[in-house]
Parts: structure tokens; C-alpha cells; sequence
């Protein structure tokens, strides 16, 4: 997992009307916080933050308030619901020796042969939630489904199992399926589905044969 570098100022006021003024100059209000430590609030360039949070990858933060270093790693995000612009920020302090719960972007890997066969990729879980030190906080994810066939699907509990983290959640929850293309009758209106074979429930439990 590689670090970013981020500088930042304290915030010495708080309130709504303060966090609204820094937004207005292109800046995002923030906390830091750890275990049994008091949290610190903050505010950063809302364009500092683009490569921690437009991105593939976890990564560590380097996180500079007042001269003072500290290495954590994003927990929340905040964006306003119209503009989609970042509107908060919290960051959680890495201990070493310190497992902590991180959520990893997963990444998709080779050519499917059911998308070969004209199935359609359906990407549904982008991340996995771990339980890891902070040494061993994977970039992201990997799943091949380079062997995955029109109605088939991945789950969390087919992902391969390491001694470097645990992977969280529900054993069922479907990360990615290929499914059939849907099928239109060309004799009825145009655009109408009288079919969708062999889709891949929310669970993962395939629709029963006839």
C-alpha cells in the first residue's frame, strides 16, 4: 500500500457557517481520530484530495497538522448530494500492531469467457471490508474471472484466502456475475424483454432451471 502526503491546517472554530466559509475558498473540513485519543479537527485543499479519493487503490495518509506527521487512512467521505463536491472528510490514526477494519476497492482481472459468448459483466461489489494491520493493507483486491460463464457468478466466500487479512460480511454477497444478454422479440413493440435468462440473484442463488 503505498503513502500520499497531505498537508493540512487545525480548525480552531467549529460550527456550520465555519465549514461553509471553508468550502467557499476550496477547502474541506475534516477529523482525525484513534483509538483512546482525542480527535483532531482540520481542513484541507478539497483538490488535495483527489488521488486519495478518485482512485482504484487504498493508500495510507501522511497527514501534516501544525508540523506533526501523522500516518492514518481514510474512513469516511462526505459529499453534497447536488454538486457531488467533497464536503467532509475522517481520517482514523494507524497503529502498528493495531488491526483495523479498512474497506479495499476490488479489481477485476482477465477476459471472461461468458463476455466472449456475449454475456454482459455485471460488477456489483466494488468493495470488500477487511479486518488487517496496517502494514499489510492490500492496494486493492484482485478477482479473476477469466473462467467465469454466461450465469455464473463470484462471491465473497470464493476469493482466496490469505493469512495477511480477513475478509468481513456476508459469505454470499455476489461481487460479480456474467449474465445473459437479454433477449427481445423483434415481432413485438420495439425494445420489449420477453426474456432475461440465467441473471444472478442479489444473493447469488441462480434463477431455477425449467
Amino acid at each position: 500500500m503505498a503513502d500520499i502526503n497531505l498537508a493540512a491546517e487545525p480548525r480552531t472554530t467549529l460550527g456550520g457557517s465555519t465549514s461553509k466559509q471553508l468550502r467557499r475558498t476550496g477547502r474541506v473540513p475534516g477529523v482525525l481520530y484513534g483509538h483512546g485519543e482525542n480527535s483532531t479537527t482540520f481542513h484541507v485543499k478539497e483538490l488535495d484530495l483527489r488521488p486519495l479519493i478518485y482512485t482504484n487503490e487504498t493508500h495510507a495518509v501522511n497527514l501534516t497538522i501544525s508540523g506533526a506527521i501523522t500516518r492514518c487512512i481514510l474512513r469516511e467521505v462526505q459529499f453534497d448530494p447536488v454538486t457531488d463536491r467533497v464536503t467532509h472528510i475522517d481520517f482514523v490514526i494507524l497503529h502498528a500492531g493495531e488491526k483495523i477494519k479498512v474497506d479495499v476497492p476490488v479489481t477485476l482481472m482477465g477476459s471472461s469467457v461468458g463476455a466472449r459468448d456475449g454475456g454482459i459483466i455485471d460488477h456489483v461489489l466494488h468493495k470488500v471490508t477487511i479486518n488487517v494491520l496496517p502494514d499489510q493493507i492490500p492496494q486493492h483486491i484482485e478477482v479473476d474471472i477469466a473462467n467465469l460463464k454466461i450465469g455464473q457468478g463470484i462471491h465473497i466466500r470464493d476469493l482466496v484466502k490469505t493469512d495477511a487479512y480477513v475478509i468481513l460480511g456476508d459469505e454470499t454477497s455476489l461481487i460479480v456475475a456474467c449474465n445473459a444478454p437479454k433477449v427481445v422479440d423483434e415481432t413485438a413493440t420495439p425494445g420489449v424483454v420477453i426474456a432475461e435468462p440465467e441473471q444472478i440473484q442479489a444473493k447469488g442463488k441462480k434463477e431455477e432451471e425449467a
